[in-house]
């Protein structure tokens, strides 16, 4: 995973950003008069943008990008917004180890076999849906491959075939395609039209636009395909300066001047022949190398039968080089001929580039139609694999899941161990869960699992739940703890504060905010009244679906009509504790911190402390709370009339400390007398 020194920063002046300069540009990238063709206004900022990146582009290749043709604007109601706090937290493409794919949701749906396949695939995971219909054609397409396991082996046996057409489009367009990388279009065009036989009779709707893809297109690509099969050689030369690009047969001028050099080379070895024969000489043999050309070896012992129109050319330790009149003649017949097929066939085969640059419009759709249906075919098999269920998206603001499970933690434990947990979360019944529990027992994991669930529910995917209703959420966020950025000069407890400040300042009705440990990062007394805090505001004035863990147990005693108390079952035992990892109702008062910490191998004698210290903190809470007034009833003294008249009269101002005191002494001594009258302790 790249840090914050790996980034490079480039610093553009001022007029790189103006209004009119990105017009023009992106005006003559599309060959238009005007953006309105893309739903933009002449003062539209996504102008700025969107040519900011092309001029960005230009300066970073002389190439031209024809293969970019449109621009499409897009808006926060389209997709998912999660910030990236919760991208990193819930471990999304990456773990937070070591930034590798093991231990993410993208290594356990990641069934592709195709690396544009996996591009969108982990796009849709980054990038989730909000449109239920748009999802519902995703689930569709991949519920069409979990109903028919025929149909998803056979495509997936095609795919694993296909070149990716996506990036052999780009070097197309940027003129960097050789004769192998159009040997691959070929290829995957086959492939395609392989797809489509096999689909054939099976509906469901590609994302890709069908208007701007019809059978005319399609026949055009395969006419191209035929084409690349006719001209391209086998196995063609790795530049395009070499020679063997082109097949035989494609192009009769080609054909002919490959008839001279194979001619020539006939001839080159008749006169080998007739030389030996004239000379006497066994070992004469005419050879090449790319230094002096053609050459006729003769070696040392046969030195005296060299005629007199030999001419020596070079000598070595064994042999001599010699070459004739007629030897040249035919080496510049021969490289002529070689010299002409080289030159032909590089043009021939830039003819064919250029025909691929005119299809690059119905290339691009057949490539993202290919990527589609990996990534379908992709999370078929996944849910086949872990036992996914088909999501059911509505608009209303329910989480309902029964039977769900953390995907990730599942697939790396043994089968059938990991324990299964429901949710019910409804934004106009119960909207809040509080969840208490110890350490260990399974809370993050539990938050975790059901923003993954609604994350695989909104990108498109089956989840990993008996049954699932999710209501279209518009933003997710995911506050499971935090840790120092000593680069940014913030302390783990800021972090945690700046990531709860911006729920707080964007959460809408529609979202859904897991949130673990708020207020941990500071004293007992702050960190409990700042999670109460928060609680309130999502419960009374955000009201969004909110998933609550917090060893502050106190905060089970917050009431609101919309609030429920679940936590995590712990089975007590003799020989130490079970945690069952199942979700139930009510709250626990204990967190069992000394015994996870012998589990994490703290020795005995700190562990027996503080057992100590705890039960002595414990009985000091117990003393204290029997001293509060409210706890107990209070004496009733009488005849204090005089005490306050003497309270009434005094001259607060005028007061010494020695005075002040005096009252003092004499009021408590009078109460003191009343109290022991009523045998009750004075509480003063």
């Amino acid at each position: 995973m790249a840090g914050a020194h790996d980034i490079i920063i480039n610093r553009f002046p001022s007029w790189f950003f103006e209004l009119g300069r990105n017009r023009e540009r992106l005006v003559r990238q599309f060959g238009t008069v005007n953006m309105k063709g893309f739903g933009l206004e002449d003062n539209a900022p996504e102008i700025i943008a969107a040519g900011v990146l092309l001029t960005y582009l230009d300066n970073a290749s002389i190439k031209s990008f024809p293969h970019i043709r449109s621009l499409s604007v897009y808006d926060e109601n389209e997709y998912v917004n999660i910030d990236e706090s919760s991208l990193r937290n819930l471990e999304l493409v990456y773990n937070l180890r070591d930034g590798n794919v093991k231990f993410s949701l993208l290594e356990v749906m990641d069934k592709t076999r195709t690396p544009a396949g996996q591009r969108l695939l982990k796009g849709r995971i980054l990038h989730p849906l909000q449109n239920p219909d748009r999802i519902n054609k995703r689930l569709d397409m991949v519920g069409l491959f979990y109903n028919n396991q025929k149909l998803l082996n056979g495509i997936q046996e095609i795919l694993s075939r296909t070149p990716d057409l996506e990036r052999l489009i780009s070097r197309i367009a940027m003129d960097k395609a050789l004769a192998r990388d159009m040997i691959r279009v070929k290829n995957a065009l086959f492939r395609f039209n392989e797809i489509k036989q096999v689909l054939h009779g099976f509906s469901f709707t590609f994302e890709t636009q069908e208007t701007a893809f019809d059978e005319e297109s399609f026949e055009r690509l395969m006419e191209f395909r035929d084409l690349l099969e006719r001209a391209l050689a086998a196995e063609p030369a790795l530049t395009l300066n070499e020679g063997n690009l082109i097949r035989a047969g494609y192009n009769q001028v080609l054909d002919r001047l490959h008839r001279i050099q194979k001619q020539s080379k006939n001839l080159l070895d008749d006169y080998e022949g007739r030389e030996r024969s004239l000379t006497g000489i066994p070992t004469l043999k005419i050879k090449h190398n790319t230094l002096i050309g053609y050459y006729i070896e003769v070696s040392k012992q046969y030195l005296s039968r060299v005629p007199h129109y030999f001419i020596r050319r070079q000598g070595l330790s064994g042999s001599e080089r010699f070459s004739t009149e007629r030897l040249v003649e035919l080496e510049t017949e021969i490289n002529g001929a070689s010299d002409k097929i080289i030159e032909m066939e590089r043009q021939l085969f830039l003819e064919l580039r250029d025909d691929a640059k005119s299809l690059l419009s119905q290339l691009k759709i057949a490539a993202r139609r290919i990527a589609e249906l990996d990534v379908a075919q992709s999370l078929a098999y996944a849910a086949i694999l872990h036992n996914w269920a088909r999501p059911v998206l509505d608009t209303s603001t329910a989480l309902k899941i029964s039977e769900g499970r953390h995907p990730v933690v599942e697939f790396h434990l043994p089968s059938g161990e990991f324990v299964q947990n429901g949710c019910l979360l409804d934004g106009d019944t119960i909207s809040f869960a509080l969840i208490t529990g110890p350490n260990m027992a399974g809370k993050s994991t539990y938050l975790r699992q059901n923003a993954l669930i609604t994350i695989m529910a909104q990108m498109g995917s089956f989840v990993p739940a008996a049954e699932a209703l999710i209501g279209i959420v518009d933003r997710i966020y995911c506050r499971v703890g935090a840790s120092d950025n000593l680069a940014r000069g913030e302390s783990t407890f800021l972090v945690e504060m700046n990531e709860t400040a911006a729920i707080l300042n964007t959460a809408t009705e529609r979202s859904l905010v897991i949130m673990d440990e708020v207020g941990r990062g500071t004293g007992t007394n702050d960190g409990l009244a700042i999670a109460w805090a928060v609680s309130e505001e999502l419960l009374s004035r955000i009201k969004c679906r909110t998933l609550f863990a917090t060893h502050y147990h106190e905060l089970s005693r917050l009431n609101h009509p919309k609030k429920i108390n679940l936590s995590m079952e712990v089975l007590e035992r003799e020989d130490g504790l079970m945690f069952l990892r199942r979700i139930q109702e009510g709250a626990v008062a204990k967190s069992y911190g000394i015994y996870v910490a012998r589990l994490a191998g703290l020795n005995e004698h700190v562990r027996n402390r503080a057992q100590s210290i705890m039960e002595r903190l414990e009985d000091s809470d117990r003393l204290l709370d029997n001293e509060k007034p409210q706890s107990q009833p209070q004496p009733q003294i009488e005849n204090t009339d005089y005490i306050v008249r003497q309270l009434n009269t005094i001259e607060i101002d005028n007061l010494s400390p020695k005075d002040a005191l005096h009252y003092i002494y004499n009021w408590k001594e009078m109460l003191n007398e009343k109290a022991a009258d009523n045998k009750q302790p004075c509480i003063i």
